[in-house]
C-alpha cells in the first residue's frame, strides 16, 4: 500500500491550528519552549490512538502541508498506529494519521474555546 509523504489538515482546522498555537504561545518573541505545529499534531494523533478513535475520512480534501519525513523522523506514530488495530484495511496508515489528527484538533479547539485550556486531564486522568 502506498503510503502518502505529506499529510495535513483540512483548511478549517488547519486555522483552527494556527489559532490554537497563537493563544497557547502569547510571547512569540520571547526565549523558551513554544508549541509548534507538530507537537499538537503528533498529541492529537497519540490521544486518539490512546482512546481507540474511529475518525472518519476527512470531508474536505486536507492541505498536505506536513512532510511525513520530518513529522515522524523514527517512525514512532507510523508504529503505533498500524499496531493499533484501528486501521480499517485498504486504508494507508499515515492517511488514518492524518484523520486522527484532524478529530483531535477539533476536539482541541471546541474545548479551548470553552474553557480556555486543552483538555489535557480527560485524558491523563488514573
Amino acid at each position: 500500500m502506498d503510503e502518502p509523504s505529506r499529510i495535513g489538515l483540512t483548511t478549517t482546522t488547519g486555522a483552527k491550528l494556527d489559532e490554537l498555537l497563537e493563544d497557547l504561545n502569547p510571547d512569540q518573541g520571547v526565549d523558551g519552549v513554544r508549541l509548534i505545529k507538530f507537537d499538537l499534531y503528533r498529541l492529537a494523533v497519540a490521544l486518539g490512538v490512546k482512546k481507540e478513535a474511529i475518525p472518519l475520512p476527512l470531508n474536505d480534501k486536507s492541505i498536505p502541508n506536513l512532510r511525513v519525513v520530518e513529522l515522524d523522523p523514527d517512525g514512532v506514530l507510523y508504529t503505533s498506529v498500524e499496531n493499533s488495530g484501528l486501521v480499517p484495511d485498504g486504508v494507508p496508515i499515515y492517511e488514518f494519521i492524518e484523520r486522527l489528527a484532524e478529530q483531535g484538533v477539533q476536539e482541541f479547539y471546541q474545548v479551548y474555546q470553552k474553557t480556555g485550556q486543552l483538555p489535557l486531564d480527560d485524558y491523563f486522568e488514573e
